[in-house]
């Protein structure tokens, strides 16, 4: 092979290897992570959303340009749990981040930082503690995954972290320290790249991330006003149908008919005309006086005899 075919063959490998590089996760195929059980969604879900809000990740990943770690794949499954206020950076990014973390307490007093590093990203996240250090910003949760560099000093373990994990897997070189501050886990049978997406250590964030939102303060709903009671009195008992006529109207009759409804009373029927035998001599008709004629016609003093 020519000199200039090595150069074109060595330029396209590099091509290869850049973009490989420039895509983050594109070896997340080495440690896929399943979706989270509903055994680690329950505590996360109980937590109220406004809690959840208020918590805020920060992803630091350590020298992996193929993300063969898959920590992009960790923070997607944080966000799954319903904690969608996540930063996710390389090394280079720990500078921004440290801007980030003052602004984000500045806007929301409630605030609540957790800081996750993986490999040399747990440094990276050990200076950004130390960094609010002396702004007097307190660390709610900070996690080591495979900081096998991390030592058992009082740097690697600031004092304004209030809650420590320390995950580390089996390695060839460096199989890190034990520190003092945090609470120490060893997962088997994975190696360095295992560690972020091992099983119990997704099941560990889901608990503390689940216990960090639990702090927040949730200010409770107003309590609804009390009505005062409406004076309001039972009517008496209905009056039953046998009640004699002409009782007063009482507050059950409201359910009765109306008067030009009800079923009037039938007319009294006239008593029939009493036959008078024809045997029987009938009484004589009066005769009426013709009227008078005047004074003239009847004389003086009255009628003619």
């Amino acid at each position: 092979m020519t000199r200039q075919g090595r150069w074109r063959r060595l330029l396209a490998r590099c091509v290869v290897a850049a973009g490989l590089a420039a895509g983050p996760g594109c070896m997340c195929m080495i440690h896929p992570i399943d979706r989270a059980s509903p055994e680690v969604l329950e505590p996360c879900r109980a937590a109220p959303k406004g809690a959840r809000e208020h918590v805020y990740v920060f992803f630091v990943h350590g020298m992996d340009p193929l993300d063969c770690a898959n920590l992009t794949g960790v923070r997607d499954y944080v966000q799954s749990l319903g904690f969608t206020k996540t930063y996710y950076g390389q090394l280079f990014h720990t500078w921004h981040f440290e801007g980030e973390i003052k602004k984000v307490k500045e806007k929301d007093p409630d605030a609540r930082i957790v800081l996750i590093g993986f490999s040399f990203g747990a440094n990276m996240v050990c200076h950004l503690a130390n960094a609010a250090k002396k702004d007097g910003i307190p660390i709610d949760l900070m996690v080591y995954l495979g900081g096998n560099t991390m030592k058992n000093e009082p740097h690697d373990q600031p004092e304004n972290v209030h809650r420590m994990i320390n995950i580390l897997a089996q390695g060839c070189i460096w199989n890190g320290d034990t520190l003092e501050r945090a609470e120490n886990i060893q997962v088997t049978g994975v190696w360095h790249f295992g560690s972020p997406t091992h099983p119990y250590t997704l099941e560990v964030l889901a608990r503390e991330l689940a216990a960090v939102a639990a702090s927040v303060p949730v200010p409770a709903p107003p309590p609804e006003p009390v009505l005062p009671a409406w004076p309001e009195t039972a009517p008496p008992p209905r009056r039953s149908t046998s009640e004699k006529p002409g009782t007063p109207r009482g507050d059950w009759d409201f359910l009765r008919p109306v008067a030009r409804f009800q079923s009037q009373p039938k007319p009294t029927e006239a008593a029939p005309p009493v036959s008078v035998p024809a045997s029987q001599p009938q009484p004589a008709a009066r005769q009426e006086a013709p009227p008078s004629k005047g004074l003239f016609g009847r004389g003086l003093f009255g009628s003619r005899q």
